[in-house]
């Protein structure tokens, strides 16, 4: 009688639910914080790429990783993306690729944003790393012993997976988001007699620039944002200062009712370049550390590290971030909000 794996599989049980992981970054990681967000950057090409250690003093791996291209496409009147996620949980495996379209529309002293987003993904065990009760004696592991145990029926399974989200700039200081992720609720199940849905996950944000020189070279950057994922929420609090040459936040994460706490973090960002007078090529590079105050405790995880990376340039009959309204036939002579 082969034996049948148990341990692991309970994380896939109908009635227990995970809650994504997201980066503390989540603005130097646009794509994955929001599909509107397609096509948006400051010059028309950007190329992104984001990854995320946690709970540093865990031996087993727990990390997140996103690579991400986008460019805004004037006759189509908004933006295009491609998003490559990865992301390990001790001996699970799960990835992700993603197309993105979002259509810009310019209004009176605002600019919205309209992404759709369509991706597959999979999900697998690792068996190779694992050991079962037949490799093991009093000794401790058995050299070369070889398990009987069943590989998941449904292991390395593919599944569509699709979100959806708005972003509008409201005059020069607003910048409001929102939407959801899993939208169709994907099956994640390895087993062929369970289902597991994958929870849809809500999100939204407000951003508000309050500038301190007139120039607005520098100013504060109050930021929330809020997820929801079946019983499971997430609220984020913080502010960052911005220059023309860097921006440093502080953060604090913890649930809606600040009951439980998670985490406190400081973020840095360097823009290797002066944008008041660069505009074709930006290379920004940004750090950020958590430091873990829940249950897992601070001494015992170690908190976590981010790391992030985003270049941007102007491409040939590329239009800025700024022109973008008079450059469009659709929305000439209408206004054009900054983005921040």
């Amino acid at each position: 009688m082969k034996k049948y794996l148990f341990i692991g599989f309970i994380l896939f049980s109908a009635n227990i639910f995970a809650q994504d992981a997201f980066f503390t970054e989540a603005f130097n990681s646009p794509l994955t914080l929001n599909p509107a967000t397609a096509g948006t950057a400051e010059l028309d090409l950007r190329f992104t790429a984001t990854f995320k250690r946690q709970f540093l003093n865990v031996p087993s791996p727990l990390q997140n990783a996103a690579v991400g291209v986008d460019r805004y496409i004037k006759n189509m009147h908004g933006g295009v993306g491609l998003l490559l996620t990865n992301s390990k949980e001790g001996y699970l495996n799960k990835n992700g690729l993603a197309a993105i379209y979002s259509y810009a529309l310019c209004l009176p002293n605002a600019r919205l944003h309209l992404g759709l987003q369509a991706g597959v993904a999979n999900r697998s065990v690792n068996y190779d790393k694992l050991y079962f009760s037949d490799q093991i004696d009093n000794t401790g592991i058995i050299p070369g012993a070889v398990s009987g145990v069943d590989v998941a029926l449904n292991n390395n399974k593919y599944f569509a997976d699709f979100a959806a989200g708005f972003l509008l700039y409201y005059r020069s200081n607003w910048m409001i988001g929102g939407g959801a992720q899993h939208i169709n609720q994907p099956d994640e199940s390895l087993t062929s007699n369970s289902y597991s849905k994958l929870p849809r996950r809500w999100f939204s944000y407000v951003r508000y620039k309050l500038d301190i020189d007139e120039e607005g070279d520098s100013y504060f950057l109050p930021s929330i944002i809020y997820y929801q994922q079946a019983k499971s929420n997430s609220l984020s609090v913080g502010c960052e200062y911005k220059n023309a040459r860097m921006a440093i936040g502080a953060w604090y994460r913890g649930n809606v009712g600040f009951q439980n706490s998670d985490a406190f973090a400081i973020t840095l960002s360097l823009d290797l370049f002066d944008r008041r007078y660069n505009e074709t090529d930006r290379l920004r590079v940004g750090m950020a550390y958590d430091a873990t105050t829940g249950k897992l405790g601070f001494s015992r995880s170690a908190g976590s590290g981010e790391g992030a990376f985003i270049w941007e340039k102007l491409t040939p009959n590329g239009v800025i971030s700024d022109d973008r309204c008079d450059a469009d036939y659709t929305m000439k002579g209408t206004p054009c909000p900054r983005r921040f």
